[in-house]
Formats: C-alpha cells, sequence, structure tokens
C-alpha cells in the first residue's frame, strides 16, 4: 500500500474538509426535512425500554437530568422480564364470536344498531318514512324469497348476466346504494350484526319472525351460500365488493354449506375444500381489518381438517 505521506498535503487538506462538510450539509438537511424523526427515535427507544414507556411522556430530564438516556439492551434486562412481558402480550385474549350463552343478548344487539342508524344524517337524507330495521327486514325479506339459479347457470349467457345483477333486480338501485352505503359508513359494526345475526339463526331460529319479522325460507340461505360459492354471477358479484365484506360472506357461506353437510342436505353436492382454502389464505393475508379474524380462522383450521 502506498504511503499517504507521499501525496501533497496540500490536496489532501481540502479534499478531507471538503468531505467533512458534504457529510454535514447532508445531515442537516436530511434532518431538516424530517421533523419526525426525533419524535419516531423517541417512541423507538421507549419500545425497546418496555411498552409501559412507549405511549407515555419522557419526564426523566426534567427529574434527574444527569440520568441516562440510553435504553437497556436486552441483555442489560433484569431475569425474567422478558418472559414477563411475553406473558403479558400473550395473556391479552383474543374476540370470540358470540356464543349461545350471549343469545338472550343477539337481539338487542341488533336493535342497538338499527336504532343508532335511525339518527344517522345519511339514513335521514333518504326519507325512508319508516324506521330503519323495519326497511333493512323487508328488503332481506325480498332477497330470501327470490334466489338465484345456482344450477345450470352456463347454459346459456342471460342465466349468467342476470345472476351477475342479481340484487339490483331484486331491491333497484336507489335500494342497493342505501345498502352500500350502511355498509361503507358502519362498516365497523356490519361484523357485529351478521355475528348475532348467525348465532340467532342457528340456536333460535324462531326469534327472527318473532323479534325482527324475518321468515327464512327453506333452503333459502343453501341457495345463497352455492351462489356465492359455486356460480359464475355469485362470484362475479363478490369479486366487485370490498375484501371484508367479501371474507365475511364467503365465510359464512362455508358455514351454511357445511351445516347442510351434517343434516344431509348439500342437494348439489358442492365441495368445500376449494372454498375454505382459498379463504383462508385471504384472511390469513388480508385479514387484520376482521374483528374476529382469529375466530374465523381456527374454524377454518378445523374444517380444513375435516374436508381435506
Amino acid at each position: 500500500m502506498k504511503s499517504p505521506s507521499k501525496r501533497p498535503r496540500s490536496l489532501l487538506f481540502p479534499a478531507f474538509v471538503l468531505l467533512l462538510l458534504a457529510a454535514a450539509t447532508l445531515w442537516f438537511f436530511f434532518n431538516r426535512g424530517n421533523p419526525l424523526l426525533p419524535e419516531l427515535s423517541a417512541v423507538s427507544e421507549r419500545l425497546e425500554a418496555g411498552p409501559s414507556t412507549a405511549l407515555t411522556p419522557d419526564r426523566s430530564e426534567s427529574i434527574n437530568p444527569a440520568a441516562p438516556s440510553t435504553p437497556l439492551t436486552k441483555e442489560e434486562l433484569p431475569l425474567g422480564a422478558l418472559d414477563n412481558l411475553t406473558e403479558k402480550t400473550d395473556s391479552t385474549p383474543l374476540p370470540t364470536l358470540p356464543t349461545k350463552e350471549q343469545l338472550p343478548m343477539a337481539t338487542e344487539r341488533i336493535s342497538a344498531f338499527y336504532q343508532n342508524l335511525d339518527q344517522q344524517e345519511y339514513i335521514k337524507a333518504h326519507h325512508l318514512g319508516t324506521p330503519i330495521s323495519l326497511y333493512i327486514t323487508s328488503l332481506l325479506q325480498k332477497i330470501l324469497d327470490n334466489p338465484p339459479v345456482v344450477t345450470r347457470e352456463t347454459d346459456d349467457l342471460l342465466t349468467i348476466l342476470k345472476n351477475s345483477a342479481h340484487f339490483f333486480r331484486i331491491l333497484g338501485k336507489d335500494n342497493i346504494l342505501l345498502i352500500k352505503e350502511i355498509l361503507n359508513q358502519d362498516k365497523n359494526n356490519i361484523e357485529e350484526v351478521m355475528a348475532n345475526y348467525t348465532l340467532i339463526l342457528t340456536e333460535k331460529p324462531d326469534s327472527l319472525g318473532n323479534d325482527l319479522s324475518l321468515k327464512i325460507p327453506d333452503n333459502a340461505l343453501y341457495e345463497y351460500a352455492c351462489f356465492f360459492l359455486n356460480t359464475m354471477g355469485g362470484k362475479l358479484y363478490l369479486a366487485r365488493r370490498d375484501s371484508l365484506t367479501r371474507m365475511l360472506v364467503s365465510y359464512y357461506a362455508i358455514q351454511i354449506i357445511h351445516q347442510a353437510n351434517i343434516e344431509e342436505k348439500n342437494k348439489y353436492g358442492l365441495q368445500l375444500q376449494p372454498a375454505i382454502d382459498l379463504l383462508t389464505s385471504e384472511i390469513e393475508i388480508g385479514g387484520n381489518p376482521l374483528h374476529y379474524k382469529e375466530a374465523y380462522l381456527d374454524k377454518l383450521y378445523d374444517l380444513k381438517e375435516k374436508y381435506q
């Protein structure tokens, strides 16, 4: 290696100074253009130190200005601290789907949802002239009374087109827009409403007619489940929906077909494994918005073992 002393000092020194100035300039503009860096660094340090300090203001400097600000490393933490932290995180209960013990509350929660909708300005703007609970129930009844075609759908193009526009034909443009608006504005509540409807349907279906004025014809839910999972029109309909709606509809359609298998009423012989595999992958990858994500996956994993 050549000795640096052989190069003229007059060239080395200005070059060294220029490098320092360039580095300092880049550092200045980088930090100046990123005002959140100090805050992010502070949060990162507190997260490493422990969750209890991550979201609370650090007043250590005002109490003891001489106290070191560098967080403890994992090696410097007290023995057992990491285990305790992991235990606390793992012990957080995950949301579970409503159970039969919560059946008395299911109808009340659905009614409370509708009462809340009645107070929303976007609902009032539609001038429905009737409580939203009665209005939605009437729409659901129309849907149940007019199931789509689920066999020999591909025999002619007209049937495929009718199935693709099934809900538009049954409900009309204005009602479709109303339902889409509810799904967008109150999407955080839709999941629980569907879970409560399913609980009532499973444990006490008669109360749907008594308390919610909804009558479910024989095989209506089965026909719709087959429509969404096994027809071109149903799959096209789900493909146009947002991922949350698509995952929820697919999940409950699978549960309906599974129940039909238990009761030996799967008259079309629909195979569930492809739908289970597809939905499981979709929820694993993009199911974080789902409140009951882990509960859905637990049931789907059980079904994967059953139908493999």
